[in-house]
């Protein structure tokens, strides 16, 4: 076996291991995304509402942008989830004093008070999903996923030309197909 050959394998075993890292990551994620919606749904809120509220009860007022990236939804799901909290008047937006032209949301005294109650539930709910997690490896835990969260935002970030080189084994890599040929199957043999 050459020294290729052993690369090739270390190629597959470092491509296996991260594909299985994701999974497990996943797969936690999920349970951990569904005991958290169960432990709001409690309270008559659904995951992205629950968001809104505890941001702006930790951050104070906010515009709707600068939400949406703190939580992690899209523009109109931001927009959404402030109808539906302006409609129960937990929130309000005010026009900015810095721009005129945007607005801030900000908490309202009964918003405020339901994100204070369920962010102590919640706190509560979470403490048991992650009382089977010793001090120490919650601390490490919560180390490595900003780290790799972080790298991962970079990378998805980047430009494509400065993105680093992702290592795939000869055997997993499909072929590439020059930019001029289409992937859909044709009903008439393409010329040779």
């Amino acid at each position: 076996m050459s020294c290729l050959d052993n690369r090739k394998d270390i190629v597959v075993t470092q491509s296996v291991e991260a594909t299985e890292l994701w999974f497990v990551m996943r797969k936690a994620a999920h349970w951990c995304h569904l005991h958290a919606a169960r432990s709001v749904a409690k309270l008559d809120l659904c995951v992205s509402d629950f968001a809104v509220l505890s941001v702006l009860r930790a951050r104070g007022p906010l515009r709707p942008d600068a939400l949406g990236k703190r939580v992690l939804l899209t523009s109109g799901s931001v927009t959404s989830a402030l109808d539906r909290l302006e409609r129960e008047k937990l929130t309000e937006r005010r026009t900015d004093p810095s721009d005129g032209r945007a607005f801030l949301v900000f908490l309202t005294d009964r918003g405020a008070e339901l994100a204070r109650q369920a962010s102590d539930k919640h706190t509560v709910s979470m403490e048991g999903i992650f009382s089977v997690l010793k001090e120490k490896e919650r601390d490490d835990l919560r180390h490595l996923l900003k780290k790799l969260g972080k790298f991962a935002q970079a990378a998805h970030s980047a430009p494509l030309a400065t993105k680093p080189a992702v290592a795939v084994s000869v055997a997993t890599r499909r072929p590439r197909r020059p930019n001029n040929v289409s992937t859909r199957k044709r009903a008439v043999p393409a010329p040779r």
